[in-house]
């Protein structure tokens, strides 16, 4: 109920129940082209089954999860640091906020200044995030700001569209980073810290 999909690809390989099913034979292929749309915030990447039967007869079920985030749809957006500190202090409370403290991967070098350009890239090129530069006096912060656009559509016709802000914070000492989310919508702040957890355990 959170994304809309739109369907192409070969003759009779989308859906049993629609065409039939399709024959793919030794040593060729068929495509699957999935045109996804988000209309409301999710927390989850949706999955999908694929169900095939060999010529032994042999019945084959895998169960997939695509990989489709809430940062695939984020736009991103730069404040200066008085507009990003007053957006994030309007977004204080349980339900707008999330916080995870991570630890850096065990085989990773020392966080430093280094790391931390590093960080920054997962922020802007993996979460699709603006940097909003000069917010703290300390480089050990990466501050970010974006739009979770949507193909929904409020009663006057617009798109509807979430702020999102994050921030991810490094202890050097102890190895570990604390990441902060803050959205009008808990399950943008969840989404948006998971995918950040996950992207910077992978740094």
């Amino acid at each position: 109920d959170h994304l809309r999909m739109q369907k192409q690809g070969t003759q009779g390989l989308l859906d049993e129940g629609e065409d039939g099913g399709c024959t793919i034979a030794a040593r060729t292929q068929a495509k699957l082209l999935l045109h996804v749309e988000v209309t409301a915030p999710f927390d989850d990447a949706p999955a999908m089954r694929i169900t095939f039967e060999n010529e032994e007869g042999t019945k084959h079920e895998y169960p997939l999860r695509l990989p489709i985030v809430a940062t695939c749809f984020m736009e991103p957006v730069t404040l200066e640091p008085g507009a990003f500190m007053q957006r994030w202090k309007s977004l204080e409370g349980q339900e707008r906020e999330c916080q995870e403290v991570v630890k850096a991967p065990p085989s990773s070098p020392e966080i430093d200044e280094d790391y931390m350009r590093r960080i920054t890239l997962i922020i802007t090129d993996g979460l699709k995030f603006g940097r909003c530069e000069g917010c703290d006096p300390t480089p050990w912060t990466v501050s970010g700001a974006a739009t979770f656009r949507t193909g929904a559509k409020d009663l006057n016709g617009n798109n509807i569209n979430v702020g999102c802000l994050v921030r991810v914070e490094a202890n050097p000492q102890a190895g570990a980073f604390r990441v902060t989310t803050r959205t009008l919508h808990p399950l943008c702040s969840k989404a948006v810290k998971n995918v950040a957890l996950v992207s910077i355990k992978l740094a």
